[in-house]
């Protein structure tokens, strides 16, 4: 049979997208609802990292009974009792109408700065909102009532040039500096208090105590611009213009960006959170908590395993609130940072089970993780123990005799308890890694580290915890090996090919070189079939590609005929499809479709092809629009997950924390 041909197509999507949908559709099989789990908690990543150009989204906040806040970079508010760590509401915010661009995609960024508690009927969260008005940007703050009103009103307004801080019915501004020293600015209800002049530097962060009596001030010193030596001090400053200041150890080359912070425990008792770095790595990586008095340093913390950030004392004093790894707020105790509980758990990776069932991987809090299995309607039960931390990728063999689990730096094999077989050590600079099972007892790892034109694999016996392969570019199907090969034309682009070889390494046949960065490809789940991708320039946009789909017996290179699927907006040069899963019935092929470059992009929703009507099935509109969404720097919306249920009738869609079954009828 004529093999298809390709052209060149350039590489252009971060999540390694290939182009394509499918106009014509016609159904072939129909879907409908099959329930809902949804794990309590903000979806992964949704509070944006010390590496998000904008910085901090969401936040985090005490109420005046104890209870706490938390909001993501999606709007998600919730309101916890921090005792116990379940929820007690849950709502999306939208900002008020009256603001600019308020309903526009993206919109204005929301941030929780506390709660308003100053009598009268603007009492709940403090909302502050950063936004454009015609290019230029803005900030103004609200505050969300009980009745869920939002009430605009900023009481410790910001300005593009001062640096602000507010304590209950005190303000502090810094004033613009004079010969390379800042002024603080100290204002109650009634005005200004006093004036406080710093020794020389920039300060960073600033905040009132709660009688108004001191003013707290993060203050970097820098001996030239971008100084990666630069010291960071804490200034406490009395209202008649006295200064104690001592450095905060572990955090050089600190920068507001950085998002150092000071936080009043109590009128004597102060917290910080500042970046750990040391001037020998110069390298952010988290918060720092230290425990300050006003006669000194208390105990400093590196709290627990993980990027922290943020450091928000509860109103007795005894707790604060951080959040790990943009994911998870934690409750710790103030006296010896020591963990107390989490605030939810992020679902990091999910797998379908048989009977309708999944297997999650939770983020527990304190750098610790764990397994659980869950039906539609119920939280599950926890597989094994605790320990599993950073799990990025979850499968499970055919006959659900073991688990495998990715992680940034191992792979490891769990067997059906959940208790831990085998752990195998990853290459360094590995960013993504894919795992599937060959069969019931052979693991295959597909890594990617971004820096080759090709990728790394490993392939192991689950059982005996063997290393069988790591030949590059292979993948085991049954008894044989597919094959990718990557070159290099004479003219400039790549070229690639797919071969398949047994398992003495004999070729039992080859594909000719195509004009494309990589062949894409899915073996079915009993390695019969294998679903081929491959790139070929558009006519209607000359920088896009379709992507041509179809069949082949991976043991004799047999092709069946294939469909053509195209670009839903041709006008998007980066937009496309990527093959996700391949059914049971080697017939259907799950796919998504995206766009994006640089720090924006775009999810259209689930896409399933038919390879033997050779046609597109129409999906409703829950796994296609009602999947839609942008996502961006300051912007951090996860993107959902699919899978085919093991049996085949179904599919189980993962949206941040929310579990969706779809029955295939």
């Amino acid at each position: 049979m004529t093999k298809p041909r390709s052209v060149p197509r350039r590489w252009r999507l971060a999540a390694a997208l290939t182009c394509a949908v499918l106009t014509g559709a016609a159904p072939a099989l129909q879907l409908s609802s099959g329930g809902t789990a949804r794990l309590d908690g903000h979806a992964a990543g949704t509070f944006d990292t010390l590496n998000s150009p904008a910085g901090f989204a969401g936040g985090l906040a005490w109420g005046p009974d104890g209870t706490a806040y938390t909001l993501d970079g999606t709007r998600l508010l919730y309101r916890w009792n921090a005792q116990t760590g379940r929820p007690l509401s849950r709502q999306v915010l939208t900002p008020p109408a009256s603001l600019p661009d308020a309903r526009a995609d993206y919109g204005p960024r929301l941030l929780l700065d506390g709660f308003r508690a100053d009598g009268g009927a603007l009492t709940g969260p403090f909302i502050r909102v950063r936004g454009y008005k015609k290019g230029t940007p803005y900030q103004t703050a609200y505050t969300l009532r009980a009745d869920g009103r939002a009430v605009l009103g900023n009481i410790c307004a910001p300005s593009q040039q001062q640096l602000v801080g507010c304590a209950e019915g005190y303000g502090v501004t810094v004033l613009p500096p004079r010969k390379g020293r800042a002024t603080l600015r100290l204002s109650g209800r009634e005005g200004p208090v006093s004036d406080i002049t710093l020794p020389a530097g920039q300060v960073l962060d600033v905040e009132p105590s709660p009688d108004g009596t001191r003013v707290a001030a993060l203050r970097s010193v820098e001996k030239r611009a971008y100084d990666r030596d630069a010291v960071l001090y804490l200034d406490i400053a009395t209202r008649d213009g006295k200064v104690l200041s001592r450095q905060v150890l572990g955090s050089f080359g600190a920068r507001r960006d950085d998002e150092p912070q000071v936080r009043w425990v109590d009128t004597g008792r102060l917290l910080t959170a500042t970046p750990r770095t040391t001037s020998v790595t110069y390298s952010a990586s988290g918060h720092q908590v230290s425990l300050w008095s006003l006669s000194g340093q208390g105990p400093r913390w590196i709290v627990g395993r993980g990027e922290l950030r943020d450091a928000v004392p509860s109103p007795d004093g005894t707790l604060f609130l951080t959040v790990r790894d943009g994911s998870v707020p934690e409750v710790h105790r103030v006296s010896d940072g020591a963990f107390v509980r989490s605030l939810g758990t992020p679902v990091t990776a999910s797998v379908p089970l048989p009977g309708g069932s999944a297997l999650v991987a939770l983020d527990t809090g304190d750098g610790q993780g764990e397994l659980r299995v869950v039906r539609p309607g119920g939280q599950g039960r926890r597989l094994g123990g605790s320990g599993l931390e950073g799990v990025t990728g979850l499968v499970v063999s055919p006959d659900g005799q073991f688990i495998a689990v990715a992680r940034s730096e191992s792979v490891a094999v769990l067997d059906r308890a959940g208790r831990t077989l085998h752990t195998f050590a990853l290459p360094e600079n590995v960013y993504r890694t894919e795992l599937s099972f060959s069969g019931e007892e052979t693991l295959f790892a597909r890594l990617e580290d971004g820096g080759s034109n090709g990728w790394q694999s490993r392939t192991w016996d689950a059982r005996t915890g063997r290393l069988l392969s790591q030949e590059p570019n292979i993948r085991p199907v049954g008894t044989i090996q597919l094959r990718t090969e990557v070159r290099q034309r004479p003219g400039g682009g790549s070229q690639s090919r797919l071969s398949v070889t047994d398992k003495r390494g004999r070729v039992l046949w080859q594909e000719g070189w195509r004009s494309e960065y990589r062949p894409y490809f899915l073996p079915s789940p009993d390695g019969r079939a294998v679903v081929r991708g491959v790139a070929r320039r558009s006519k209607v946009q000359p920088e896009q590609a379709d992507l041509y789909l179809y069949r082949l017996d991976p043991r004799t290179g047999q092709a069946d005929p294939g469909l053509t699927l195209r670009t839903g907006d041709p006008r998007e040069v980066y937009r496309g499809l990527r093959l996700l899963d391949y059914a049971k019935d080697r017939r259907h092929v799950l796919l998504y479709e995206a766009s994006g470059d640089g720090c924006g992009a775009a999810f259209y929703g689930l896409r399933v092809a038919d390879l033997e009507t050779r046609r597109e099935v129409k999906l409703p509109a829950g796994l296609t629009t009602g999947l839609a969404r942008l996502t961006g720097c300051g912007y951090p919306t996860p993107w959902p997950t699919a899978a085919f249920t093991p049996e085949g009738t179904g599919l189980l869609v993962r949206d941040g924390n929310a579990l969706n079954w779809w029955r295939l009828r």
